[in-house]
């Protein structure tokens, strides 16, 4: 069983993470001396986003992009239906959760782990004498990975207690939940931060931060907060950048040739080795499409335990080209022969180049530059009460991309024009469906529009039992029985 983070007493050493350092680095106040202690533990942060620490005794149960970041987000939702077995996802997908549900009590567990070792590089390294740009720019990494936690905790649980240095003793282990705003003041904090001190000069391979991945994140944190014209400015300054832009092909963007690139911002990457020595398996492609498997072909292992629903396959468009690249219906083998089946989510899977698709270099995409788009064509309707024509422009050009069918043809997803307010804001969100299907995004999408439970009891979605109170997940009743100071969020 996993050890609990916050409120744990430390009674047998071995039986606490309170003083839980990154893996690859020894736990001890003197270790931190040289240029290479630093790089070491900035990188095992990255462990943490992938496998997370307890990979090595249960693989199904990983880091934070492992498996639940983009599980709830779809299933908790008008998205997809959970076919596994397992309990606690069946009750996410049906609305029927409660505090003592273990995935989200992992979540919980996974987020603040990854806070603790960001948490350490922030205080042990800059005492480290080494070249100080260099210095600055793994610090920032730090910095900008303690947002991005800080900012999934509390988009899903609100007021949550906020620790900015390592919990090695009892003096912040009863820690009580912080005010949200508080929260975000320190998300926009270190995001600033590292803007200003991660460097092109020392990011070295995959799935780390650059500036932009900063200014990006600023605008989705401000558009989530309200601050539509922050969120604006944010977004304008990423598209202004030009550094990136948009596939011309929706299904190159999940392309492994093209992890990392392109309109990819930000993503946690699965395609290298991590410092413990071991090559994890993303969980994307194995488990989303069905059970194929005829003569050595077919998605091997594969289990199909989230699908979409029928409301979310029939919203699009069929001559969209997100609808062909997100969902399989049908496989067909080297011997002719054809298999069909209700629609699975396949947009993860790139089959020429992992035809078995039982592990996977996919990395798991945070920020890609279509998001951007999208988030300034909310901002600035938000901002100005209705649509603006530079509004129309972002919008349209994530449109005009999924018209690509071989040929573009207007009259697929014309571009928008003569909406109002209400109006533009329902095609946001509709545009956001279609596009981040199983990409972390519809909960906190239809929460933010208050939408909720309008559109999971509009879906038809079966056995589904949404209220207000889903707005907010609860906070882990293993945590509040160790740590009384927590308080839990309403209607739990």
């Amino acid at each position: 069983m996993k050890k609990s983070l916050i409120g744990i007493v430390i009674i047998v050493a071995s039986c606490n993470f309170l003083d839980e350092e990154p893996q690859a680095v020894v736990n001890s106040g003197n270790y931190y001396q040289s240029e290479q202690d630093a790089i070491a533990a900035t990188n095992a942060l990255y462990d943490y986003l992938s496998v997370g620490t307890d990979y090595l005794w249960d693989p199904s149960f990983g880091g934070i992009f492992f498996n639940d970041y983009w599980v709830f987000q779809d299933l908790v939702s008008d998205n997809c239906i959970s076919t596994i077995s397992f309990q606690e996802y069946r009750n996410l997908s049906e609305f029927k959760f409660n505090p003592d549900n273990l995935r989200i009590e992992y979540y919980w567990q996974d987020v603040y782990k990854t806070i603790n070792a960001a948490n350490v590089v922030i205080e042990k390294v800059p005492s480290i004498q080494m070249d100080e740009l260099k210095k600055n720019h793994l610090v920032a990494e730090a910095h900008f990975i303690r947002a991005m936690m800080y900012f999934e905790a509390v988009k899903l649980f609100g007021s949550v207690p906020l620790l900015l240095e390592p919990t090695s003793n009892l003096d912040n282990a009863y820690a009580s939940r912080t005010a949200e705003e508080t929260v975000y003041e320190t998300i926009i904090a270190d995001l600033k931060l590292a803007e200003e001190h991660l460097s092109e000069s020392f990011r070295v391979g995959k799935g780390r931060p650059e500036p932009q991945s900063a200014t990006a994140l600023l605008s989705k944190v401000y558009l989530t907060k309200g601050d539509y014209d922050l969120a604006a400015q944010y977004a304008k300054s990423i598209i202004e950048s030009g550094k990136y832009f948009l596939w011309e092909d929706f299904a190159d963007i999940f392309k492994i040739s093209n992890m990392n690139k392109g309109e990819i911002i930000f993503a946690v990457n699965f395609s290298g080795t991590l410092s413990q020595g071991f090559k994890p398996n993303q969980y994307l492609v194995r488990l989303l499409p069905p059970g194929l498997d005829k003569n050595g072909e077919g998605p091997e292992n594969a289990h199909g335990w989230e699908v979409p629903t029928e409301d979310l396959y029939n919203s699009f468009n069929p001559l969209d080209r997100r609808r062909e690249v997100t969902f399989i219906t049908s496989y067909t083998y080297s011997d002719g022969t054809t298999e069909t089946f209700e629609p699975h989510i396949s947009k993860f899977w790139d089959r020429e180049v992992e035809p078995r698709g039982n592990t996977t270099d996919s990395d798991v995409i945070y920020l890609r530059y279509a998001d951007v788009l999208l988030i300034y064509a909310e901002a600035l309707n938000e901002a100005n009460r209705g649509p603006t024509p530079e509004a129309y422009d972002a919008i349209n050009m994530v449109r005009k991309r999924a018209r690509f069918n071989g040929i573009i043809e207007q009259d697929i997803l014309p571009d928008l024009a003569g909406l109002d307010y209400e109006g533009f804001r329902d095609a946001i969100l509709d545009e956001r469906r279609w596009e981040f299907v199983m990409e972390g995004q519809r909960w906190n999408d239809l929460v933010r529009m208050g939408k909720l439970v309008e559109k999971v009891e509009s879906s038809g979605k079966p056995n589904t039992t949404p209220s207000k109170h889903h707005y907010k997940f609860p906070i882990p009743q293993r945590e509040r029985d160790i740590n009384t100071n927590l308080t839990q969020n309403d209607g739990y």
